[in-house]
């Protein structure tokens, strides 16, 4: 029963005890003997003596549900500080029976040194809150065995004044165990999936340099040199922005923030977004005319946008359009934001995100893409760097409508430079893509440009495509393809091995070989459909046995 003036829960003076009935049995038999007939007598007996057996059978039926689900039972009075309990309760202390004397004192002298002041705390506020909700670790008296018990009640006043605090106790121990080998399982899973996603960028970069390396060693033509120089360059600029990205995530990396002009900036990443979106996604930016300049170190604001680009490419598998807009969010005053802010909105039409989806986004490690197919660590870190901006990042999207990241950064009143030293390296990069012989699928720029240089050394002419869908595209105008190359993990709704499998069935004596970065996930896949598969990253050696080995296999088998 709640006082409703206060919100206090009042001590109900009429709820007795069942030896206090009893006594006031005798008391009522003795009066009513003195004045009332026998009828009137045996009336009021009756009418007591179902009242005591009522309350009995309640009292009951509760010790029975503690009982059953583990519980037991206590009762502090605050006056002299004395505990009631049921047996239940002393035996989770480890007592085979009731104790003859329980105090405040006793319960928490069973508690271990570095958990009194936590339990002393919640009871000596517990006259302030209302409540009692703590877990900590006690000393079982039985056999010293270190146990985790829930102690949970509620303040009971009477006239504004704190009477009694009841509540009930539990052994935890047992759900504490379970929750940490939960907690141990989802660690091992995050570290699978973020070493999985790094382990597919980084194989991707390595590509590049090896088979960089092993170009720039042999004779050839200087424009084809200077090409492949550029693709290492920019794949050591990717490795170096992945560790940064890592490094900013482990808060290793510590922020150099400047003003910015955001509308500069943006500007000037347009053809590093360009490049890092396919070519059926488009690409636009609204900006305030008036928009204000924000304080936030340049290199890690430049990766966070193009993460977020990245994310909203991967999430229009079919096509879209990702917008980039900022304009000024004067006065905000939120339980995250107070002052001036620049609110910068990267938008897309894409596939949006369901409740479920949406409430773990911004987890570390948390990724719907395919094992291997990135980290997990990209909303994470959009996260962690507005916050270190002393900003903040918000997110709305609906299944079905598209996803808006909303990064709010503060206003500063500083100049930004008038010109701003780029932090990732945007030098132009040349693809061949001149009809031939193998088919190229490789949504990566920098592999495929080096993979073209790779198989052109090895005497092949090369088509480039940058999807399953798109080289689903160019072998239907019958162009005369010999063999076809391709990574597992693209974007679209078609990987590598449903590529193979769809052009069996369409031009079963075209062979197909395919390559991964990924290759433990990729070729349990692959070996499941009898697909060739060469891991990344792979020598130029390997790539002509492979590809002379691949075309023999297919000529015997469809001889």
């Amino acid at each position: 029963m709640t006082n409703p003036s206060s919100g206090r829960a009042r001590d109900p003076v009429e709820k007795l005890a069942r030896a206090q009935l009893i006594q006031r049995l005798r008391e009522a038999e003795a009066s009513l003997d003195a004045v009332h007939d026998g009828s009137d007598l045996k009336s009021t007996k009756a009418r007591l003596a179902e009242e005591i057996e009522a309350r009995a059978r309640a009292e009951g039926d509760f010790q029975l549900a503690l009982d059953a689900a583990g519980m037991g039972s206590w009762e502090l009075f605050l006056a002299t500080g004395a505990i009631r309990r049921s047996l239940r309760h002393d035996q989770i202390f480890g007592y085979g029976g009731l104790q003859l004397s329980w105090y405040l004192n006793t319960t928490v002298e069973h508690f271990l040194a570095d958990d009194r002041s936590l339990v002393e705390h919640e009871f000596a506020q517990a006259e302030f809150t209302g409540s009692v909700d703590v877990e900590a670790r006690i000393r079982r008296a039985s056999d010293g065995e270190i146990r985790w018990v829930h102690v949970s009640g509620q303040t009971l006043y009477a006239e504004e004044a704190p009477t009694r605090i009841a509540g009930v106790i539990a052994d935890v121990t047992h759900r504490r165990a379970v929750e940490e080998r939960l907690r141990q399982a989802q660690k091992i899973e995050a570290i699978g999936q973020l070493t999985g996603g790094v382990a597919h960028d980084f194989n991707n970069l390595l590509q590049v340099i090896s088979g960089g390396l092993q170009i720039m060693g042999r004779p050839g033509d200087p424009a084809g040199r200077e090409r492949v120089f550029n693709a290492m360059k920019q794949a050591v600029e990717r490795g170096t922005s992945l560790c940064r990205q890592l490094l900013a995530f482990a808060r290793r990396q510590p922020l150099r923030p400047e003003p910015v002009d955001l509308n500069r900036l943006i500007v000037g990443m347009r053809e590093l977004l360009d490049r890092s979106l396919r070519g059926d996604v488009q690409f636009q930016s609204e900006f305030a005319e008036d928009l204000w300049p924000v304080e936030v170190d340049p290199g890690e604001l430049e990766l966070v946008i193009l993460n977020l680009a990245v994310n909203a490419r991967d999430a229009m598998p079919t096509g879209g359009i990702v917008t980039i807009s900022a304009y000024n969010s004067p006065a905000l005053a939120d339980h995250e934001l107070t002052g001036d802010f620049v609110r910068l909105d990267i938008t897309d039409t894409g596939m949006g995100m369901a409740a479920d989806v949406l409430s773990h986004a911004f987890e570390p490690f948390f990724t719907t893409k395919e094992a291997g197919k990135g980290s997990g660590l990209g909303l994470a870190q959009a996260h962690g760097f507005a916050r270190a901006s002393k900003g903040a990042v918000r997110i709305d999207s609906t299944l079905g409508h598209g996803t808006r990241v909303s990064l709010f950064l503060p206003r500063t009143l500083k100049t930004p430079a008038s010109s701003a030293d780029p932090m990732i390296d945007r030098s132009p990069e040349t693809t061949v893509a001149s009809a031939g012989q193998v088919l190229l699928v490789e949504d990566d720029d920098e592999v495929a440009a080096l993979t073209v240089e790779m198989i052109n050394q090895l005497g092949y002419d090369t088509t480039r495509v940058a999807s399953a869908e798109a080289a689903l595209g160019a072998l239907a105008d019958k162009r005369a393809i010999d063999i076809v190359l391709s990574d597992v993990m693209m974007p679209g709704r078609m990987n590598g091995v449903d590529l193979a499998q769809e052009i069996r069935r369409r031009r079963p004596h075209l062979p197909v070989l395919l390559t991964s970065g990924y290759a433990e996930a990729a070729s349990r896949s692959a070996a499941a459909h009898q697909i060739r598969i060469i891991p990344k990253p792979f020598r130029m050696e390997e790539l002509r046995e492979a590809l002379a080995t691949v075309t023999r296999e297919h000529a015997r088998q469809t001889l």
